[in-house]
């Protein structure tokens, strides 16, 4: 095996590794979630500045679980990332809001707020990196070739 397939081996291996590796490092789209039980005055005041209300009940079982995600912080935020974000949590064009989650005869209320990357500008980094994967796998291809080759 001459030095430019190693070269190139090693190469390949190296942006293989190192471009699916950065890839996963990447921030996506997360979700910020807060839920602090609450007295009912403050509920009936939040659901009058048209903040949605829900039974625990009426939630559908992805709300629910995210719901119950964040109770167990015990009132710290937390991030959840999740192809699928309840609806009932969406708040149209605003990035954050509040709702009301009753459950029994205890009241939540659930803000949440999501973090975007930079406009687009993570969705772009991973395409080149993704491609810096594939220059791997090209390489690793080449040098293969070029060292069976040889022998």
């Amino acid at each position: 095996m001459d030095s430019r397939s190693l070269i190139l081996l090693a190469f390949g291996v190296l942006a293989l590794v190192g471009g699916l590796w950065l890839y996963t490092a990447v921030p996506g789209e997360a979700y910020r979630l807060h839920v602090m039980a609450s007295d009912a005055d403050t509920a009936a005041n939040a659901s009058e500045r048209d903040t949605a209300v829900y039974a625990y009940d009426e939630l559908d079982p992805e709300a629910q679980s995210v719901f119950r995600k964040g109770r167990a912080a015990a009132g710290e935020d937390i991030t959840i990332r999740t192809n699928r974000w309840p609806e009932e949590f969406e708040y149209g064009t605003d990035t954050a809001g509040v709702t009301v989650v009753s459950d029994g005869d205890t009241h939540y209320l659930v803000r949440a707020s999501q973090r975007r990357c930079l406009a687009g500008l993570c969705a772009v980094l991973r395409i080149f990196l993704l491609g810096v994967a594939g220059v791997g796998v090209v390489a690793l291809g080449i040098g293969a070739k070029r060292a069976t080759a040889q022998s």
